[in-house]
């Protein structure tokens, strides 16, 4: 008799769960729905990205965005495979508590690339790359 007491509570417990999930991933797959295809793509950054002390790199599927030395206030360079023909950048600096500070100055090289602004205070430099009607997004750490 205990042992069929146990298996029952046992049943019970995973009869819940298995509800409680059914419940979860139909919501989840509510919200996928009634999102809008923005067209934004987060880049991913380095791992140990330190763009004062060297070259680090944020990457899209076929290119990536590179800023160093110096951080913002050093080079930024647009590598890759397939680079977009139409790409536009705009940058903005945030702090270490992600408030957005004076935009960073960003001027085009003659020899390609971009120079950026040097950065008011530690905190992030994200970089916005428009191109085709997408948008790609960096976030470099500064300091």
């Amino acid at each position: 008799f205990g042992t069929m007491q146990r298996f029952n509570r046992y049943l019970i417990f995973f009869v819940i769960m298995g509800i409680g999930l059914t419940i979860a991933w139909t919501q989840v797959g509510r919200r996928v729905q009634l999102a809008p295809n923005t067209g934004l793509r987060l880049m991913s950054v380095d791992e140990h990205c330190r763009p004062q002390l060297s070259p680090c790199a944020a990457y899209a599927e076929h290119f990536a965005l590179i800023l160093g030395p110096g951080g913002a206030g050093g080079g930024l360079l647009l590598k890759g495979e397939k680079l977009p023909d139409d790409a536009s950048l705009d940058a903005a600096q945030l702090d270490v508590h992600s408030l957005e500070l004076p935009v960073p100055s960003l001027r085009a090289l003659s020899g390609g690339g971009w120079r950026v602004g040097p950065a008011e205070r530690p905190g992030r430099l994200r970089i916005r790359l428009h191109s085709g009607g997408q948008l790609w997004v960096a976030e470099f750490p500064l300091g």
